[in-house]
């Protein structure tokens, strides 16, 4: 009798994945880092790295939690020219179902090597799946190598995001961007936030009649607010409860803020501290300026108050419908943002315009991610490491013939982000390198439109904490 005459045949069907999770498959040459990347973001070691081609063959599949997004990844093998080896032809076929079965498609670059044909070619044919595709830059683990993009971008594309795999740097930034084409990346903690915080509260900050009514109105896509071009129409801050793709907001109109030399009337007066006290009261403040005039002092003295205030930001350039038709006009309006708000650099800015609508969506995305960031809580491991990293990049001040060690720092609150770091000479540290950590934090996590707050602490080594000497 045949063996075989009782085997029953088993018929199988792929498990679906669960909750219906959005699905990133990551696609590149060999060694580009992918099984680093999916490492890094499936918070362990499933797949194996080594500094040679072709370690990864099969796919690989994780549902990742990685902070506040929820999503199934796809790690695939290294990409090659399969003529006459059937191994490199099974893997591209693991590689292409990777493909298919993907909402969108990161395809892994290695920014040490620059652009490569083999690179250019997978991108032709990611670019026929008519997928979104994202270019991530990685091995980008210090600001200069993650400005070495000038290669990528001759493919064309905008979404290029340089990050480090190993040190899990620009990994934020490059889910954010997916967030913002795919919602329910974020779906589950965003209803988490809703339910437990309430709504983003805005404050729209401005100098009188730069247009902050006209652009509550453009939002709201109604006449909600008295506009006239006379200055100082709104008396007072005006509570706006509103929804944005099933978020959560209340907006703040207020009353333009002028130098106070110039608040003469009492109402005015009464006006400009309704304004500082809706401030007081928001999580993101948007200060618009006026996008067809340079920047007024006034417009940096009111972005110094939110940060006085410890607010998150948003730079919204109003008007920009009169000047995006002239090109050089408009580069050097955006210029002049730039430099007269340099203290606040990392504010994101947005072209708007109240009569046309004109980037308002995007206006949302960006208060969304600052606000994300304001509430942003990063694990001590990850700080110390990021911690370590900066000061092998430049050692803090000496004090005398003794060296200034940084032991270890924690995040000590949030809205907005406070860390404190314990070294053995806190007086040896000065603001120009609090500003260089500052700015390694920024880069490392991605801690736009944030104020953060840094402080440092004594401890002998091997010992207690001390009290903090008085600067």
């Amino acid at each position: 009798m045949d063996p075989k005459a009782n085997v029953k045949l088993l018929k199988t069907e792929r498990a679906a994945p669960t909750g219906g999770s959005l699905v990133i498959a990551l696609v590149g040459r060999p060694n580009v880092g992918k099984s680093s990347l999916f490492n890094r973001l499936a918070g362990g070691r499933s797949a194996l790295v080594a500094p040679m081609p072709g370690v990864t063959r099969d796919r690989r599949e994780a549902e990742v939690r990685f902070g506040s997004y929820r999503f199934r990844l796809i790690d695939t093998g290294g990409r090659q020219n399969a003529e006459g080896s059937e191994l490199a032809a099974a893997i591209n076929v693991q590689i292409e179902t990777a493909a298919e079965e993907a909402d969108c498609i990161w395809q892994v670059l290695d920014v040490t090597e620059g652009l490569t044909l083999t690179d250019e070619e997978i991108y032709r044919w990611l670019l026929r799946l008519g997928k979104p595709l994202f270019l991530i830059a990685n091995k980008a683990d210090n600001p200069a190598r993650a400005a070495e993009l000038s290669d990528f971008f001759a493919l064309g594309s905008e979404r290029i995001f340089p990050l480090s795999a190993l040190h899990g740097i620009g990994v934020e930034q490059a889910l954010e961007a997916v967030a913002d084409l795919f919602p329910e990346l974020n779906e589950e903690s965003e209803a988490e936030r809703v339910a437990e915080e309430g709504p983003i509260r805005v404050a729209l900050l401005g100098r009188p009649n730069v247009g902050k009514s006209s652009l509550v109105n453009a939002i709201l896509g109604h006449e909600r607010m008295i506009v006239s071009p006379q200055p100082g129409t709104t008396r007072e801050a005006v509570d706006l409860p509103l929804q944005v793709n099933g978020r959560s907001y209340l907006l703040m109109d207020t009353a333009g803020i002028r130098r106070r030399a110039r608040t003469k009337e009492h109402l005015e007066k009464i006006g400009v501290l309704s304004s500082l006290k809706a401030l007081r009261r928001s999580d993101v403040a948007v200060l618009l300026v006026d996008g067809s005039e340079p920047v007024a002092e006034q417009d940096a003295r009111i972005a110094g108050y939110v940060l006085t205030h410890g607010r998150a930001l948003v730079v919204a350039m109003n008007k920009w419908d009169l000047v995006e038709a002239d090109r050089a006009a408009a580069r050097k309006i955006e210029d002049d943002v730039k430099d007269r708000l340099r203290f606040a650099e990392f504010a994101p800015r947005v072209r708007v315009s109240a009569r046309t609508g004109y980037g308002l969506p995007r206006l949302f995305q960006e208060i969304g991610s600052v606000y994300r960031q304001f509430c942003r809580a990063i694990q001590t491991a990850d700080l110390n490491r990021v911690a370590q990293i900066a000061v092998a990049r430049q050692a803090p001040p000496a004090q005398g013939r003794g060296k200034t060690k940084v032991f270890y720092g924690s995040q000590v609150g949030s809205k907005p982000p406070a860390f404190c770091f314990f070294t053995n000479h806190p007086e040896a540290i000065r603001d120009s390198y609090s500003r260089f950590f500052e700015n390694q934090l920024r880069f490392h996590f991605g801690l736009k439109g944030t104020p953060l707050h840094l402080e440092w602490r004594g401890r002998r080594e091997g010992q207690g904490r001390t009290r903090t000497p008085k600067k």
